[in-house]
């Protein structure tokens, strides 16, 4: 075997998803693909854009094989380092894969030698090699997870910056949300690593980095409960002090015996899909779930001392700017710990991209906009650009200074009391590190309203467009039935 060396590349999305910006993880699936090829004896350096101090320079990197990962919202991004890549590096071969790819592979029909759709494990050595030659190329899926072998974090360049560190243990997912990309590439079938093949990843992992804080970041991370709770079980055998984060359902809300295990094993924080508290829209996103269980989930967990950060999807055919102010309110009486509101997105590949192209109700197909933080359609019942406005005062109004100030000040009252009487049962509900993740959305989205209001001045201008088009369409059917008349 030949060895080369091999760059794998994950490109930046738009600067403008605040969440993006704050949480830096690299993708799971381009650090088990170089930890194969390393193992195989290849040279092997990782780059993610999101995680480099600075912007990549192909001419910087020499490699033999670059391999780009892209995301539809980094997909203008992949093609522009393929295009220069390719020019800088005439004799090295261009492999494009990742979700974007996946869904939408005509995005780099020009710029790549190699499209992979879907899961490359099985096939990246021989792609690498020279074995296969095709230029589109379907991986299969990972049966066993186990098998895959442990991440070598150290070929992630500046790996050292990062301080959640990422785990994902299963794969795929048995819900079909109309808008969401994880079944189309990852199918509906639920695979997963077993708890103690889980417990080796964390070992692994924290023997690569300083902090013990981990994000699971599995897209069901509790659909099969009985393996959580093993898991659960071997942490707290183990004696292994992390925290960790990761991401949930609502119904996981009907298994309290659970979320004290996963309390009592590190969980600190639930990422919630609520999406809408509408019955109809919840529906209408085949979401399998209600209000009423958001309500019961909400309180449940809290219960536990798991904070909650609940993610809203607005834009839905049923939303009105009274909804999405709704859900405002509803986030804040329910004391929701952070929020994340998100505007639908049809991302290519999915049924609801599907329905809004057929219905000729989408804006654009720049992909730098496709990251639900932008208005790419026109919603059912109001204007693009009111959504957007909407969508922006919904995360000004939450993360407002005066509840952040309130926060602060029920944080002093409940030390200043638990001290008096020297009682500190409270203290996990002070919830410290929740008021610094609230000021820091605070001044994230104060940091990027600039690139929100060159988007609406945009949608402003081709609504405006749209309105003195139709009312010269009316004119001039006016004038051309008006003769007849006469």
């Amino acid at each position: 075997m030949h060895k080369q060396s091999i760059a794998f590349i994950e490109p930046v999305g738009s600067a403008s998803n605040v969440f993006e910006n704050y949480m830096r993880l690299p993708l799971m699936g381009t650090l088990y693909l170089g930890t194969i090829l390393h193992n195989c004896g290849h040279e092997v350096h990782i780059y993610n854009e999101n995680i480099l101090p600075r912007p990549i320079d192909p001419f910087d990197i020499k490699a033999d094989v670059f391999c780009i990962s892209a995301l539809t919202v980094s997909a203008n991004r992949a093609r522009i380092l393929a295009h220069e890549i390719r020019r800088i590096y005439p004799h090295a071969r261009v492999i494009i894969g990742g979700i974007h790819a996946s869904l939408s592979p005509e995005t780099f029909e020009d710029v790549a030698d190699h499209i992979v759709y879907g899961e490359a494990e099985g096939l990246i050595v021989d792609l690498v090699q020279g074995r296969i030659a095709d230029k589109h190329v379907h991986g299969k899926p990972v049966q066993d997870l186990d098998e895959l072998p442990l991440v070598n974090y150290s070929l992630l360049e500046n790996s050292a910056s990062i301080d959640v560190i990422p785990l994902m243990t299963s794969r795929g997912c048995p819900f079909d949300c109309n808008f969401c990309t994880v079944t189309k590439v990852f199918g509906k079938k639920f695979r997963m690593q077993s708890p103690q093949r889980i417990l080796r990843e964390i070992q692994n992992a924290l023997s690569y980095f300083s902090t013990n804080v981990f994000f699971f970041y599995d897209d069901n991370f509790t659909a099969n409960r009985k393996r959580v709770a093993e898991l659960c079980r071997d942490i707290e055998e183990a004696d292994i002090d992390i925290e960790w984060v990761t991401q949930v359902r609502s119904d996981i809300a009907r298994h309290p015996e659970l979320l004290s295990s996963m309390a009592k094993a590190g969980c600190r924080f639930f990422f919630i899909g609520f999406e809408s508290i509408s019955d109809a829209t919840l529906k209408a996103m085949h979401k399998s779930q209600t209000r009423t269980d958001i309500e019961k989930a909400v309180g449940v967990i809290r219960a536990q001392g798991i904070s909650i950060h609940g993610m809203f999807i607005f834009g839905d055919d049923n939303d009105t700017p009274e909804s999405i102010q709704a859900t405002v309110d509803f986030a804040i009486q329910h004391h929701i710990d952070t929020v994340q509101f998100m505007i639908l997105t049809p991302f290519p590949g999915t049924r609801y991209y599907a329905d809004i192209a057929r219905q000729k109700r989408l804006i654009h197909q720049r992909w730098d906009y496709f990251n639900a933080m932008y208005a790419v359609f026109r919603p059912a019942q109001m204007s693009p650009s009111r959504l957007q406005e909407e969508t922006i005062k919904a995360y000004t109004r939450f993360y407002s200074l005066r509840r952040l100030s309130v926060d602060v000040l029920r944080f002093i009252i409940n030390i200043t009391v638990d001290a008096l009487t020297w009682n500190f049962s409270r203290a996990f509900n002070y919830s410290l590190d929740t008021m610094f993740l609230k000021a820091g959305a605070r001044f994230l989205i104060g940091r990027y309203a600039q690139a929100f209001e060159g988007y609406l001045a945009f949608l402003h201008k081709i609504e405006q467009e749209a309105v003195l088009e139709n009312a010269s369409d009316s004119t001039i059917s006016r004038e051309t039935t008006i003769p007849l008349h006469q």
